[in-house]
């Protein structure tokens, strides 16, 4: 029994950590859109909660401890991460979440999934439409170029992180990715994360990584990315 508790509650700290993924930046809402444009720019595509999630189960068929989160249930973890989201300091507070509209209402037309791997967690969003995402982007790209440093206070206890720019070269036409290291004086973590988008789909990956393991992990990543594309498409 004890063991089940923990693993759905890490299951839903996990699911509410897709969510803040899956918006890319809140701010992104108030941003006008913008289309676009060049002859290799991938086609959207259409996709249903059913679709996405067939194709996320179909992508780690090979893997016995693959967990799948549908659409419906990482839905249910917004309420949690709109509150975590709107309480939580950050400074300088340029780099903090400006709510143009609660997380509801930026998700409520895209569809959502994600793969829970033992040491690697992949979600997925399909936007309405590729000028949502590529405005998401944009934003989101500016406040991390902007925000490289900054600290985050919740609940009394203050971290600090620091975002080190790395290469990722995916069949996606958009790629950022970053190793987060955070520290709370005491302790210190990196995780890997990384972001890959075509057209009006969005995939992020993030696991915890070390200086070792980076290289390998970047690699390791892009076959990844590559994979989930093909599954969807």
């Amino acid at each position: 029994m004890m063991g089940s508790a923990v693993r759905e509650g890490r299951r839903r700290l996990v699911a509410g950590a897709a969510i803040a993924a899956l918006t890319l930046s809140a701010t992104a809402c108030s941003t006008p859109s913008t289309q676009i444009a060049g002859p290799s720019v991938a086609q959207p595509v259409a996709q249903s909660a059913d679709g996405l999630n067939r194709a996320l189960t179909e992508f780690s068929q090979n893997s016995s401890e693959a967990k799948i989160l549908t659409d419906a249930q990482l839905r249910k973890t917004i309420p949690k991460a709109q509150q975590w989201l709107e309480n939580v300091e950050i400074m300088p507070s340029k780099c903090g979440v400006t709510f143009a509209s609660p997380i509801a209402e930026q998700l409520k037309n895209s569809v959502m999934g994600a793969v829970e791997l033992k040491d690697q967690f992949i979600t997925v969003a399909i936007y309405p439409d590729a000028a949502t995402l590529k405005t998401a982007w944009d934003a989101h790209a500016a406040a991390n170029a902007e925000c490289s440093r900054y600290s985050v206070k919740s609940e009394g206890q203050s971290r600090a992180f620091h975002l080190a720019k790395q290469q990722v070269k995916s069949n996606a036409p958009l790629n950022e990715g970053y190793v987060v290291t955070g520290s709370d004086g005491s302790r210190t973590s990196q995780q890997l994360s990384i972001r890959s988008a075509s057209a009006n789909i969005l995939i992020g990956i993030q696991q915890t990584t070390t200086k070792d393991q980076t290289a390998q992990q970047l690699n390791a990543a892009t076959e990844t990315i590559n994979a989930v594309l093909d599954k969807i498409k």
